[in-house]
């Protein structure tokens, strides 16, 4: 008995001895300093510093107010390449451009667009025929003329002159298109101003090519003859025309070659 108290008293030191050895060293753990881990904070500082660094082999900083053509003109001319600013610029210097026009063509246009067909008709002035046909009935202010498809006598303020139907008619002088309008007797009728108070009226008309307001050259094709009204059935198709000076007839004939 008394062994076996002795083995368990020198059993029960042993176990309390490595208890305080195993207590010591957990109060040393314990109170001992901890040493901070520098690691991340080493490699962000390094990060910071590389990306603060100038760039020597990137592309170089531009300056805010370069653009991007003009940057790499520098670019390539900093790496001793021979820039051609003019190269595919598509412009011509301001002799080039001269020399390629000729100025007498350019007055003459010019001329052309600012004044148009000159509006000034007079006594002097000649016209063209503006049909090609015979005359059926002739201008008569002074004596009355008879009138087949009306079948009376009465005075003739204009000509009519036979033509097919669908021959082009033209304007006999320069003039500009004062109204167009839908005649009983004429059909379609268009009246030009030809300047100082004189007119020229053009009748039984279709496919007009011309507007009111239009100035038309001479010679222009202005419309095509129609079928005539039943004022004019039995002389058959034919173009009206007529002048006036100050609102008064007057005999185209005399302007006609």
């Amino acid at each position: 008995m008394m062994k076996n108290k002795t083995t368990k008293v020198i059993v029960n030191g042993v176990v309390l001895a490595a208890l305080a050895a195993l207590g010591v060293t957990v109060y040393q753990l314990g109170t001992a300093p901890v040493k901070e881990d520098n690691t991340q904070d080493e490699i962000r500082m390094e990060s910071v510093q590389q990306e603060a660094a100038p760039k020597t082999e990137e592309e170089p900083m531009v300056d805010v107010g370069t653009n991007h053509v003009e940057a790499n003109l520098d670019n390539e001319a900093s790496d001793g390449t021979d820039v051609d600013l003019t190269a595919n610029a598509g412009t011509q210097t301001e002799e080039e451009a001269n020399a390629a026009v000729d100025p007498e063509e350019v007055a003459d246009a010019s001329a052309s667009v600012l004044t148009g067909p000159e509006i000034n008709f007079s006594e002097d002035t000649s016209m063209e025929w503006p049909v090609n046909g015979n005359i059926l009935l002739d201008y008569s202010m002074d004596q009355t003329t008879y009138f087949p498809t009306l079948d009376q006598y009465k005075l003739n303020p204009a000509i009519a002159v036979q033509a097919v139907e669908g021959a082009p008619v033209m304007a006999a002088v320069n003039g500009t298109v004062f109204s167009i309008e839908e005649n009983a007797q004429t059909g379609t009728t268009v009246t030009m101003e030809l300047g100082n108070g004189y007119q020229a009226v053009y009748g039984q008309l279709k496919d007009l090519s011309v507007a009111e307001g239009d100035t038309v050259k001479e010679g222009t094709i202005i419309g095509y003859i129609s079928a005539p009204t039943k004022y004019y059935s039995l002389e058959g198709s034919n173009l009206y025309f007529a002048m006036k000076k100050d609102g008064e007839p007057i005999d185209p004939i005399a302007y006609l070659p």
